[in-house]
């Protein structure tokens, strides 16, 4: 199986097409996109969720996990204490969950 990483000059470029601009004029707002975002989801508020929903993208999320007495690293087999920390979670929206519905096609 292989992979493709996309970075964010990758969505720089994309914008930029898109919008009929020079990557130049787009980089900044990317750049600020995802530091709202990270912001916004680093944010302490007094919630236990703090979710962000993109229409017709999809929905990030950070959650609290519960502490795990009797985890195992796998590679010692030893035993060990995890802490109760923070997950962040993305569900995909509409679109982008019936394009990953569809059957893998054979190469």
């Amino acid at each position: 199986m292989t992979k493709k990483t996309f970075t964010k000059v990758d969505i720089t470029r994309e914008m930029a097409k898109v919008s009929d601009r020079k990557q130049y004029e787009i980089k900044p707002l990317v750049d600020d996109f995802f530091t709202a975002l990270r912001h916004l989801l680093m944010k302490d508020v007094k919630a236990d969720t703090v979710r962000i929903e993109v229409r017709n993208f999809g929905t990030f999320e950070v959650k609290p996990t519960k502490a795990k007495p009797k985890a195992r690293n796998p590679r010692t087999n030893e035993i060990v204490y995890v802490k109760p920390h923070k997950k962040t979670h993305f569900t995909p929206g509409k679109i982008l969950k019936k394009y990953l519905e569809q059957p893998l096609k054979k190469k």
